[in-house]
């Protein structure tokens, strides 16, 4: 707990200072917390979502070169090329397991943003800390076009740990890993739980707009060319309204089908999810509130579960500005079933709290409680984290 304590103060030292906008912020010239909710990064607002919807297409002051505006298919493209360098310090500790420092855990380079008036992209050459090397994370590139209040997406993608819902996903409930409250992410979505976060890649499609949409994906578990192939299928309901100031997300995920090729073999798909989450303030206080619930059938070919019963787990978790843009607490537990024949409850209960050195600058500190873990593994867990994009 002490050399903990004593990283945070020594990260805080050396980044107090900084003040850095990331890739998308250029391109609109706005604050983070334009697209990202009262609680800041990662969770997005209702304009992060739109902005999200358009393939990264909207631009804001940043200036475009430009065609003849005559022709439909006229350039009009950012005059600089938008960038950001991201990257996540953890240190970990158990009563049972040894200390971690993991410098970096993740870190990467994102290119996105505006290819021109349909056409965005977002790419990530993320670092393995292992091999000390730089590879191709995730791409996508959205295609969109508006009709009335409607948008239209079809998005070719790859992902090395997004799943199918690397495609198009807005909500916050970690549907799609890269979209989570807490950097727990089992802990706190049933999603990632059951094990969504896949390698994937596939094509993507999406109806949009402000009040619900709708998304289907037909993906393999795979990174690269891929020979012999069949796709297996996902599909994505929510609605998204704003009630009385507050802004809510709920509906529920399905994969369904047989993925087989040459480099994965047969992989089953055979799970669901629920998910909701509200966004508001309680006497001018910005608060958080996110439940999920999901489930992945048994099955020896399963991509998500080769127990011999059905894996699956609820969560529900709140979170509280306590010093609104600058320091939120959170608490939440886990209800789950790992699907093993003996010891398959896995509960766990969480607190944390995160402290924004600035909008992209981000300290979290989480405890874990497991009830029902074995003697050999912890019991009691402590994650530390900075979180930098500029």
């Amino acid at each position: 707990m002490l050399r903990l304590l004593i990283l945070l103060g020594l990260l805080m030292s050396l980044i107090s200072t900084v003040n850095a906008t990331p890739a998308f912020a250029r391109q609109m010239g706005v604050s983070c917390t334009a697209c990202h909710s009262q609680n800041s990064y990662p969770s997005l607002n209702s304009f992060g979502r739109k902005f999200k919807a358009s393939g990264f297409t909207m631009v804001g002051n940043q200036e475009l070169i430009k065609g003849d505006d005559k022709q439909t298919n006229s350039l009009s493209l950012p005059n600089t090329l938008n960038m950001a360098f991201i990257t996540k310090l953890r240190a970990k500790k158990g009563n049972k397991s040894e200390s971690v420092l993991e410098f970096p855990d993740e870190a990467a380079v994102i290119l996105g943003g505006r290819i021109s008036k349909h056409i965005g992209t977002f790419i990530e050459i993320g670092y393995d800390s292992k091999e000390n090397t730089f590879g191709l994370a995730n791409f996508k590139l959205p295609i969109t076009y508006n009709v009335n209040n409607y948008t239209l997406g079809i998005v070719p993608f790859r992902t090395d740990g997004f799943g199918a819902a690397g495609a198009f996903e807005v909500l916050n409930t970690g549907a799609v890993r890269g979209s989570r409250v807490l950097e727990d992410r089992k802990t706190i979505s049933a999603q990632q739980y059951i094990g969504t976060a896949t390698t994937a890649e596939g094509v993507g499609a999406y109806l949009y707009n402000d009040l619900w949409h709708v998304v289907y994906t037909a993906y393999v578990p795979n990174n690269g060319t891929v020979h012999s192939y069949s796709p297996a299928n996902y599909l994505r309901l929510a609605m998204t309204p704003q009630v009385n100031g507050w802004d809510l997300g709920f509906g529920g995920q399905l994969w369904k089908g047989t993925s087989e090729s040459l480099e994965s073999g047969k992989n089953t798909t055979d799970a669901y999810a629920v998910d909701f989450q509200a966004m508001g303030q309680i006497n001018k206080i910005p608060v958080s509130f996110f439940a999920t619930h999901a489930n992945a059938k048994a099955g020896t070919t399963s991509l998500y579960n080769t127990n011999p019963n059905d894996k699956s787990a609820t969560t529900i978790l709140s979170e509280v500005g306590v010093i609104p843009s600058l320091l939120s607490l959170s608490a939440g537990y886990r209800i789950a079933d790992n699907g093993k024949a003996t010891n398959s409850s896995d509960d766990k209960a969480i607190v944390g709290a995160k402290y924004f050195l600035a909008e992209n600058m981000q300290v979290q500190l989480n405890y874990t409680h497991s009830p029902d873990s074995q003697p050999s593994s912890d019991k009691d867990h402590l994650l530390m984290m900075f979180y930098g994009g500029f």
